[in-house]
């Protein structure tokens, strides 16, 4: 399966939902209404450029921020595909963050019963 995040995502009203699997979480599943406790519930095993690693999805997230020394481990030349970030100001708790630029790579979610790539922009920090 292949996922394009740049086209709008139409339902035609007929999607098939019967092979739905819930994803395996790194560590045990807090209390109901006690997720926000577990920061790092939501790790998962993703293999980026033909390397496993590990991941943390934050899907409410502004963008995908990911820092330049695991880009390095999983891409070692990283750098030379930098796209430029231009008139973007990032702030963490209130401090301001340096962005190095855009990184566009697929992303690979192992499943047992056929992989999920997506295309995933990260911002480089």
């Amino acid at each position: 399966m292949e996922s394009y995040s740049h086209l709008p995502q139409l339902s035609n009203g007929q999607l098939d939902l019967s092979k739905v699997q819930d994803a395996q979480l790194m560590k045990t599943k807090p209390n109901r209404g006690k997720g926000y406790t577990a920061g790092n519930s939501c790790i998962t095993e993703v293999v980026i450029d033909n390397k496993p690693t590990k991941l943390l999805l934050d899907p409410g997230a502004f963008c995908s921020c990911v820092g330049k020394s695991f880009l390095k481990a999983c891409v070692p030349n990283f750098e030379d595909q930098l796209l430029p970030i231009d008139g973007i100001k990032f702030n963490s708790a209130s401090n301001p963050m340096k962005a190095l630029g855009i990184f566009e790579t697929s992303v690979i979610f192992p499943q047992i019963n056929g992989n999920l790539r997506i295309t995933v922009e990260f911002v480089v920090m």
